[in-house]
């Protein structure tokens, strides 16, 4: 491999990485400042099933304090992160 293709292909991984870095690294608190005021009337229901597990990856990314050009490409990931958990998040929901 050449010094060239090396580093071309390190700039198709570092450029992904480093976005992923900084999308982490984003503070998350005021995103989820609203969903306090969820779990507590959760415990409030008795009995039913609770939903709040299915597509919560989905979920959160939609409800993420970042900008929407950022969500993007994180959709498909966790779209598929869901459909593949789908069976597990149905059963949480009963518990």
């Amino acid at each position: 491999m050449s010094i060239s293709t090396a580093r071309l292909r390190l700039r198709f991984v570092a450029a992904p990485l480093l976005a992923l870095a900084l999308l982490a690294a984003a503070p998350a608190a005021p995103a989820f400042a609203d969903r306090y005021d969820r779990y507590d009337r959760r415990d409030d229901r008795r009995g039913g099933y609770n939903d709040e597990y299915i597509f919560v990856a989905t979920r959160t990314v939609a409800d993420a304090d970042v900008h929407p050009v950022a969500k993007v490409p994180l959709f498909p990931l966790t779209i598929i992160l869901d459909l593949v958990a789908l069976p597990v998040e149905v059963i949480a929901g009963l518990f």
